[in-house]
């Protein structure tokens, strides 16, 4: 058996040396085919169905208040204090805290990411260290200052230094030693894979925030349910912990009754699964096509071998031999193309982890590793027996008679066979339909998405973060001081037309609400709208080109004390709607964490209505905005913003230089919030559009591919045609036939081929489409544009695959033909 096996390769590598343009055809089909389902299935393995690296992780839960109406938001600290004392359902409760640190070094001082976390959370995780040892009951409880590296910060900030265990680390919080890196697939939480954490005891007494039962911003709660608790148990014991503390601080938790658990996988993976399902959709469609493609390239191989099959067959070879060799040789080509397109896949993945790290969450961890080797074995399988089977089952009963009669080269090309390869075609046509149809859904939706006016001008905006020294934020005079001498540094620049400072840049998703008070409107603290709170300087407006609609914007003489405010126009839609805003009142709460009761009140007058911007992303709608004067509520950080003349990249080490010399401790970071509105991320748009255009441009590839191969397939089925039909259309030109007539008579063959796919194709997409809806924005899952515009395309190739052959059959010479034959 080992012996006939190895001769039946040996026998298939010669054949297909003997056809290298089928062979090198079939094989760079399956290699695209498989390799890509291999890279697509590795992210999937990656992302997906990997465990994530947390112990018994289906007892993991993130916990949340949740109100009456439904609302979620993270408990303040006491509330989660008493949920750890209270419940019965958790075998650990953990509270994560995080805030910016600045790293004090021989390079200046640098911003990084800092989580305070409290007794038990590594343990609630089940977490264990790659290097070194992870905080101590005494260290947790005592506040020590020690710190944990995550796996990324370790690398970024410190270049993976293997001496790092025992460094010292002068923070913004005090002095702290590094005992420990944690493994590169573990970050937690996941608002930045570069981050160190220290025990919350070490500022539990100077953090004002730790003692605010008002406080809800950057933090969260995690919990390991206990051994045979069920999720719904724990939820009806938190819901009434949540009661009683709703009854204890009414001013707080009055409407909070209720408690939400959201399993921790799901919030670490976010949305991703319809992404991802959207690209196994996909890819699945181009190995199908490839299958499709190559099994009809093998089946008029097949045809045109039919003399030497029927001479097998009369020589004694049974049908299970002549089907043995043939599948034989589609294991050969499915080999070498699976091959080739595992070795693409390392490719395609290091590129993925370059161009979209922050598009897909865990994609560092993405690795071809065991289970997708085995994957890319079983599609190579199932490619193999999908090309090669259906054509040899065809192929292993030749008519002899026709077969074996010289010189007919029809042989082995009955109609049966014809009626296969044309449902072939069809079908592949089909599939291809399917896939455009999706890729242009995306790219429609993405240009829908560009087409949105962010509300302010991106072009040759720079912005710079400013996180000035602890000592100074404690005192607003000499931090409104610092920020203007910030802004004066900056406009002396060459090049600069216009600087401005704001606590949070548009499309940024930052900022923090507040209640506000409307004269003549009953106020209900609890329930009152909430509007964003933005601070900025003179000249915000004008440098960020948003438009005044009405009134005026800010001028040097707001800063001093007085009750100037500006409004958006979303603001004055919401609150004055038909009415004049001008000179109308409105209270604010200053510093407020979405309690009226946490800052004092902010009065204003309206003196200006300036467009709506797009905070939160351009797909979400503009929210009601108020923007007071900077030095009415100095913040502790602000973003500088800087429109330029000049190159916005370049202009960059110039800003940090000047910023750096007003005062040498505001610090650079390490995560790269310093960028250019129109390079880096105009900011937050090409940012908020990643996520697209990762899904365009991957689908769009799979759509290119599946028009090349739909393409393929249609001239190979009317090039084999026409070589099978030369003595036919020998014969009509020379009885008179026109080149027109007999490019017409092919031509309309490949399109009944085309048209017929396209219409099942497209039938077909108004179902599966609708798989899409969540990916769209501003176009339906049946866009006519679209649809015409594919049908118009796939005609267009068709048309093309089909022209070619034709072109030839029409300037065949009738005696060359004949005489051939």
């Amino acid at each position: 058996m080992m012996d006939t096996l190895l001769a039946d390769l040996r026998y298939a590598a010669r054949t297909l040396r003997k056809s290298p343009g089928f062979a090198a055809a079939a094989i760079l089909t399956l290699a695209l085919a498989i390799g890509s389902n291999t890279a697509v299935f590795s992210v999937v393995n990656g992302v997906l169905l990997r465990p994530l690296p947390f112990a018994e992780q289906d007892r993991l839960f993130m916990l949340a208040e949740q109100s009456r109406q439904g609302a979620f938001r993270p408990p303040s600290y006491p509330t989660f204090l008493d949920w750890r004392a209270q419940s019965s359902a958790f075998a650990d409760l953990a509270y994560v805290r995080g805030g910016g640190q600045r790293l004090a070094g021989p390079d200046g001082v640098q911003s990084l990411v800092g989580s305070f976390v409290s007794t038990g959370f590594f343990a609630t995780l089940g977490e264990r260290p790659q290097l070194g040892r992870l905080f101590t009951p005494d260290e947790e409880r005592s506040g020590a200052h020690v710190a944990v590296l995550s796996y990324a910060l370790w690398q970024a900030g410190f270049g993976g230094d293997p001496h790092i265990l025992g460094k010292v680390l002068s923070l913004s919080d005090g002095v702290f030693t590094v005992i420990g890196v944690l493994p590169h697939d573990v970050a937690y939480p996941p608002w930045a894979s570069e981050q160190l954490y220290m025990p919350i005891a070490t500022v539990a007494a100077t953090d004002r925030a730790l003692t605010q039962r008002g406080f809800h911003a950057d933090c969260r709660i995690i919990g390991r349910l206990k051994p045979g608790v069920t999720r719904e148990q724990a939820k009806a014991d938190l819901d009434g912990v949540a009661q009683r503390e709703a009854a204890s601080y009414p001013g707080f938790n009055a409407d909070w009754t209720r408690v939400a658990l959201f399993p921790l996988r799901d919030e670490i993976l976010f949305n991703t699964t319809p992404q991802l399902v959207v690209l196994v959709v996909a890819v699945g469609l181009v190995l199908m096509i490839g299958c499709v493609n190559v099994a009809n390239l093998t089946l008029a191989r097949a045809g045109a071998r039919g003399r030497e099959l029927a001479i097998r067959a009369a020589l004694g070879a049974g049908r299970g031999r002549v089907v043995r060799q043939l599948v034989t040789e589609s294991v050969v080509l499915a080999s070498v193309g699976a091959a080739l397109g595992v070795a693409g896949a390392y490719g395609a993945i290091a590129v993925l982890q370059r161009a979209a790290p922050s598009v897909l969450p865990r994609l560092e961890t993405v690795e071809v590793d065991g289970w997708v080797l085995a994957f890319a074995l079983g599609v190579t399988i199932v490619t193999a027996v999908a090309t090669g089977l259906l054509p040899a089952l065809r192929a292993a009963r030749p008519d002899l008679t026709d077969s074996l009669k010289e010189g007919t080269s029809g042989a082995g090309t009955g109609h049966a066979r014809q009626r296969l390869r044309a449902a072939l075609v069809i079908s592949e046509i089909a599939l291809a339909v399917i896939l455009v149809v999706g890729a242009g859904l995306l790219v429609r939706s993405l240009w829908q998405l560009r087409a949105v006016n962010p509300g302010f001008d991106p072009q040759s905006l720079v912005t710079f973060y400013i996180s000035p020294p602890p000592l100074r934020a404690k005192d607003p005079a000499r931090l409104a001081a610092l920020y203007t001498q910030v802004e004066d540094a900056a406009r002396q620049l060459p090049g600069v037309t216009s600087v401005a400072l704001t606590n949070f840049t548009p499309l940024s998703a930052g900022g923090l609400p507040s209640p506000v008070e409307i004269p003549g409107r009953a106020s209900d603290p609890l329930h009152d709208p909430q509007v964003w709170f933005m601070t900025v300087s003179p000249g915000y407006f004008r440098t960020m080109r948003i438009p005044v609609r009405a009134g005026r914007e800010f001028s040097e003489a707001d800063l001093a004390p007085g009750s100037a405010v500006v409004v958006n126009e979303a603001f004055a839609r919401a609150f004055w709607p038909g009415l004049d805003p001008i000179g109308r009142q409105v209270t604010l709460h200053k510093a407020v964490q979405g309690r009226p009761d946490f800052g004092e009140p902010l009065p204003g007058t309206v003196v200006g209505v300036v467009g709506d911007v797009h905070h939160f992303g351009l797909d979400t709608p503009p929210e009601p905005q108020v923007y007071v004067p900077f030095t009415r509520n100095v913040w502790g950080h602000m973003s500088l913003v800087v429109r330029t003349a000049v190159n916005p990249a370049g202009f960059l080490p110039a800003l940090s230089r000047a910023v750096r010399q007003v005062d040498p401790d505001i610090p650079m970071t390490l995560t790269g919030s310093t960028g250019s509105m129109s390079a880096v991320g105009t900011l937050g748009i090409t940012g908020g559009l990643a996520s697209r255009q990762f899904d365009a441009w991957l689908l769009g590839s799979f759509a290119a591919s599946a028009l090349l191969l739909a393409g393929i397939g249609i001239y190979g089925l009317l090039a084999y045609a026409v070589a099978q039909r030369r003595r036919e259309i020998g014969i009509r030109l020379a009885l008179g036939a026109s080149g027109g007539a007999v490019l017409h008579l092919v031509v309309g063959s490949g399109m009944r081929l085309a048209g017929a796919g396209i219409g099942l194709g497209v039938v077909i997409a108004l179902a599966v489409t609708r798989l899409l809806a969540a990916l769209l924005y501003g176009v339906g899952a049946s866009d006519p544009p679209t649809f015409v515009g594919v049908v118009a395309l796939l005609t267009l190739v068709s048309l093309t695959a089909s022209y070619l052959p034709a072109r030839r059959a029409a300037k065949l010479n009738p005696l060359v033909a004949l005489r051939y034959e």
